[in-house]
């Protein structure tokens, strides 16, 4: 246990560090859970709710909003978590006691300001989309530019099909200090302890790590 506990250690500080390794702030933290309810607030069907426990499909999701993000966001670095709720929950449907479901964690670069201000096409399509004041994101008076890209990052993943449009199934943040964002890696990585491997947590294949062979050297040794 203990040869198991100081691994996970070694690799969880390696890869703070190549998260935080050429970070330029302010950077996003987004956490992504998977509603049971459609757009009108009806049931989804157990075949749909039962997709938010298989961790593949999971990871699907998590290429697909990566891929979202840099081709409408121009996002530059994106690292995707998956975690699961409280250990165990009633089923919906069974009443049995069962492991969460899985949601995501995002750390990401910022939307680059020349996004917006010389938007390609998706990201004027993006803009027509609703803010957090329900009007468009085009049409909304922001206080801040990182208040703008808030809403369009959550915009953007939203695009997703298992990412409805409650409020409450994207929080997005802006970390704007070294100290924020290796609380959040930290967080992110919190699962990733005693017989879980750290492949369980991380999802390389929608990850900008710039030393995976690294990560996985320190995995096997």
């Amino acid at each position: 246990m203990t040869k198991i506990k100081n691994e996970s250690e070694i690799i969880k500080e390696q890869i703070k560090y190549q998260i935080k390794y050429n970070s330029k702030y302010p950077m996003i933290y987004s956490v992504i859970q998977f509603g049971f309810y459609d757009n009108s607030g009806f049931l989804l069907p157990p075949s749909q709710i039962r997709k938010y426990w298989d961790k593949e499909q999971v990871k699907t999701t998590c290429k697909l909003i990566y891929n979202m993000l840099k081709e409408k966001c121009s996002i530059e670095d994106c690292y995707f978590f998956i975690e699961r709720h409280a250990p165990t929950r009633s089923s919906i449907f069974s009443k049995e006691e069962i492991k969460g479901r899985f949601h995501i964690n995002i750390i990401s670069s910022s939307i680059p300001d020349h996004a917006i201000k010389e938007p390609n096409r998706k990201m004027r399509r993006l803009m027509l989309e609703d803010s957090h004041t329900r009007n468009s994101i085009r049409r909304t008076n922001y206080n801040t530019m990182d208040d703008m890209k808030k809403d369009l990052f959550d915009a953007c993943c939203r695009g997703a099909d298992w990412v409805n449009r409650y409020r409450y199934t994207i929080n997005t943040q802006i970390l704007k200090t070294t100290s924020d964002l290796e609380n959040v890696v930290m967080y992110s990585l919190k699962d990733y302890k005693g017989d879980v491997d750290f492949m369980d947590v991380c999802v390389f294949e929608a990850s900008d790590y710039k030393n995976k062979k690294e990560l996985r050297h320190a995995h096997t040794n």
